[in-house]
């Protein structure tokens, strides 16, 4: 039987059990895990604040941060992956995780992935909030694009040069 860091692979359909150091050492690698997703927490509550404030500036200034999340985001799960892995656990959920823990460190893995769990849900319900708030700014900037259009008060000219209405006068002015 294959054994990984002291204890039998679930990959052959048996009862796994952690060794205490085993466990420890997944248990450390998910509470840093975790701050990572209470950092991007953090940002994505600010970003939909700026979203709905209309604060584009700050978004465009924001997105080498949100790049940093990603990429640090994907090299915290390969590593993960990699852990689970040679722990014995890989495709293992949360309550099976949590069941192969020594007993003395079964409370803390559990708040651990619920933490994790939990934060990540929240992550991507706030980003699909975004999504469709941001949806719907671009679609009202649409429809008042197209109206402005139709009653002729024509942002720009055919040439790229910006125009605004004042009574009956235009003034042309250059982007």
């Amino acid at each position: 039987m294959p054994i990984y860091m002291g204890f039998l692979c679930a990959e052959r359909g048996m009862v796994i059990s952690m060794d205490y150091k085993t466990a420890s050492e997944v248990l450390e690698f998910l509470e840093k895990y975790s701050e990572h997703f209470k950092e991007l927490r953090t940002f994505i509550n600010e970003k939909q604040e700026k979203v709905a404030g209309d604060d584009l500036v700050w978004l465009l200034d924001s997105l080498t941060e949100e790049q940093r999340f990603v990429m640090r985001g994907n090299s915290l799960e390969a590593k993960r992956l990699l852990i689970f892995e040679e722990a014995g656990v890989k495709g293992f959920d949360s309550e099976k995780l949590v069941e192969a823990c020594p007993d003395e460190i079964k409370g803390r893995m559990k708040l651990a992935v619920n933490t994790i769990d939990e934060t990540v849900h929240y992550i991507k319900e706030t980003n699909k909030g975004i999504l469709e708030m941001s949806r719907r700014k671009l679609e009202v900037q649409a429809e008042l694009l197209h109206d402005s259009l139709i009653a002729g008060n024509n942002t720009y000219s055919n040439t790229g040069e910006k125009i605004k209405k004042m009574g009956d006068d235009n003034i042309i002015g250059s982007v």
